[in-house]
């Protein structure tokens, strides 16, 4: 299976390794969650570990949760976001459409495979329905596709949401939709980094939704453990320098420049070392 079907099924982002620990989230507080239904994803999962798209969805609730949003509101939040494109078959959707394009570039083997799974109820069930939904495809376009950065916005009032790009186009979005009503919006980004941070620090192989370069940075900050780290990024003539001094928050630091900086196709990076365990990396297009 290549990688176009692979970055669909979401498998990149499957893996289970954060605990509510790691984001400041009691045991007491996920039981109280459990019991009102409002993280569906931990029913089965006895040692509470989740996959970044659990672990992004607890800091949103918890953010929600610590303004006043009572927990039936989350509750029919997390339904809504969760496991109503479960029963819509969201996913069966996402295959067909690929299935169906025109133009699209899957191979005649990733059609097979599309066509395959679609066939076999079990699989949908047990797997791709469960990983795939509006919510984890944002996620993986944040983090794999095109680093689209996005908003999660949530009217109270109305029990709606969205999950908005940012830009102009966030506000058009607020104006056609939540027009007159008040409106919380939970930008991805400090989140996402945070998460990524956490896996930066944990994982010892290289991470799969990282590009070489930034594996190859990453390498650095982890092994080296630079006291002071400056990237520049040279891209068209223009340069954009980073600076990572935070001992206690490198790896979040990193991630959240990772995030915000698209690195060009076929970058090289060279790797300096200088006094007093400072380091220079510089990207080049």
């Amino acid at each position: 299976m290549n990688s176009i079907v692979y970055k669909e099924i979401g498998e990149t982002l499957d893996n289970k390794r954060l605990l509510p620990k790691d984001i400041n989230i009691s045991s007491r507080q996920i039981n109280y969650w459990k019991e009102r239904k409002i993280v569906p994803f931990f029913e089965k999962e006895k040692k509470g570990f989740m996959n970044m798209a659990e672990a992004l969805w607890l800091m949103i609730i918890n953010e929600l949760s610590n303004i006043g949003i009572d927990s039936k509101k989350l509750e029919k939040l997390s339904y809504d976001v969760w496991e109503k494109p479960f029963y819509e078959k969201y996913a069966d959707k996402v295959f067909e459409f690929h299935l169906n394009k025109k133009g699209d570039s899957l191979s005649d083997e990733d059609k097979g495979w599309l066509k395959h799974f679609l066939e076999n109820e079990h699989i949908m069930v047990d797997v791709f329905r469960r990983v795939i939904n509006p919510f984890t495809d944002c996620i993986k376009d944040s983090l794999i596709s095109n680093r689209t950065l996005y908003s999660f916005i949530y009217c109270p009032n109305k029990e709606e949401f969205i999950f908005s790009k940012s830009g102009l186009q966030l506000n058009s979005d607020l104006n056609n939709i939540f027009y007159g009503k008040t409106v919380i919006s939970i930008p991805f980004l400090p989140h996402l980094s945070k998460l990524i941070g956490l896996e930066i620090d944990k994982i010892n192989d290289d991470i799969e939704y990282l590009t070489n370069v930034e594996n190859i940075i990453r390498r650095t900050l982890v092994y080296d453990k630079p006291k002071l780290m400056e990237i520049e990024v040279l891209v068209d003539g223009k340069k954009k320098i980073c600076k990572i001094t935070e001992s206690h928050k490198k790896s979040e630091e990193l991630a959240n420049f990772f995030l915000n900086t698209k690195l060009p196709n076929g970058s090289k990076v060279t790797i300096e070392t200088r006094s007093q365990g400072n380091y220079k990396v510089t990207v080049k297009s």
